[in-house]
């Protein structure tokens, strides 16, 4: 069983949520464990441009400041998406350049966390290295480079829904958040990749060879793809269709399938280090049933609960989903009135194509997860809380 330390959403003066997130990395054992001149990442997402319950910059400049008085070497990371031009001008989260941009204007620069902040896949999301798995689904994780240089993680993760897992929490946030283009490509595609020469502009388009991060494209009379190369990211379909040649194609994974493969990604992050290396807090407000990288902020799901904190990946995910399914409903949100045991397998109402049932992602999320050994769904919840101070 392991413990998860839990501070309530209850603020007051002399306790606000910036003092909770302190007491939480003070007591899951932190703060203690940074030893002077260590590299330490930050985990967290930038939020889709539109989207207005991302974590707040004041969350992740806190546990910077304290990793910093502790003596450690804080750097912000995030990774990049998929796709390419998806969002917009300023909603783009393809490279880095991008997605950074974007940040900027949901408020993360370095000025505003206080460390620097970096794409921990590099430009396109391919600076990555491999780790071999005994998944059922995955056998190799393509990790983050950026991993490999950290002597601590802290996964600052934003408790809220995911439509292709149900809770999106620190399991989501290793599994998809630190993987590269590929990683996430073989989440969400099948990597069936197929070219219709009909359909292929040739020579005066060209568009899909400058948005291919590995190269895999030629040009003579029509495009060719190298499909052994190819990592499925998406790219070129996108501006194929943009230029409304719809030329390439490619298979959407079934959605109650995806969330086995990002469970099985995550153990290729954890073990790529070590799992003594990671410590995990998820701030569980703002909880709507929407991704933060979805374009808008949906109507909350529940009130905001609180900060968990905790060295198990599993037990603080689970920790985090019994909380939010106790949680009174908002009728106004994506769940209405009428609610199943499982808040998220209302709100996204993702169905077995055969049996047409409510598939309840988070919890077969939970069970790969516990299946995988990445951690417990036995926890203990460790209630903290602090005295006001007596001014008498």
């Amino acid at each position: 069983m392991s413990k998860v330390y839990f501070s309530d959403r209850k603020a007051e003066s002399h306790y606000n949520m910036l003092d909770k997130l302190e007491h939480v990395l003070q007591e899951m054992g932190f703060l203690d464990a940074i030893e002077e001149g260590e590299k330490v990442m930050v985990k967290t997402h930038f939020g889709q441009w539109g989207n207005t319950n991302y974590i707040r910059p004041a969350y992740v400049r806190k546990a910077v400041e304290l990793i910093r008085e502790a003596g450690g070497v804080p750097f912000v990371c995030e990774s990049c998406g998929l796709g390419y031009g998806e969002g917009g001008a300023y909603g783009g989260r393809t490279t880095a350049p991008e997605y950074l941009a974007m940040a900027e204007l949901n408020g993360y620069t370095q000025a505003t966390v206080n460390a620097p902040i970096l794409m921990a896949d590099g430009y396109w999301g391919t600076d990555v290295f491999d780790v071999e798995i005994d998944g059922e689904y995955v056998k190799k994780v393509d990790v983050a480079t950026a991993v490999l240089d950290s002597d601590k993680i802290l996964m600052l993760t934003h408790a809220k829904g995911h439509g292709l897992g149900g809770l999106g929490g620190s399991v989501k946030n290793l599994g998809i958040g630190l993987v590269g283009k590929k990683g996430k490509a073989e989440m969400h595609w099948m990597g069936d990749i197929d070219l219709d020469e009909e359909k292929c502009l040739g020579p005066e388009c060209s568009k899909c060879l400058k948005v291919c991060p590995v190269r895999c494209i030629t040009m003579e009379e029509k495009a060719n793809i190298e499909k052994d190369e190819c990592i499925a990211c998406y790219h070129c379909i996108h501006v194929c269709n943009r230029v409304k040649a719809k030329a390439i194609s490619m298979t959407w994974r079934p959605n109650h399938t995806q969330v086995y493969r990002f469970v099985e990604n995550a153990l290729g992050v954890i073990d790529s280090i070590g799992r003594e290396k990671f410590w995990y807090v998820n701030l569980a407000v703002d909880i709507s049933d929407k991704c933060d990288c979805w374009n808008v902020g949906a109507p909350l799901l529940v009130h905001d609960i609180g900060i968990f904190g905790s060295k198990d990946p599993l037990a603080i995910d689970q920790a985090s989903l019994d909380a939010i399914n106790e949680a009174p409903a908002n009728p106004e949100s994506a769940v209405g009135k009428e609610v199943c045991q499982e808040k998220f397998a209302t709100a996204h109402a993702c169905k077995d194509p055969d049996s047409g049932e409510i598939v309840p992602l988070a919890d077969i999320q939970m069970a790969h997860a516990d299946k995988m050994k990445l951690g417990s769904r036995e926890y203990e919840l460790v209630q903290l809380t602090r005295e006001k101070p007596d001014k008498s």
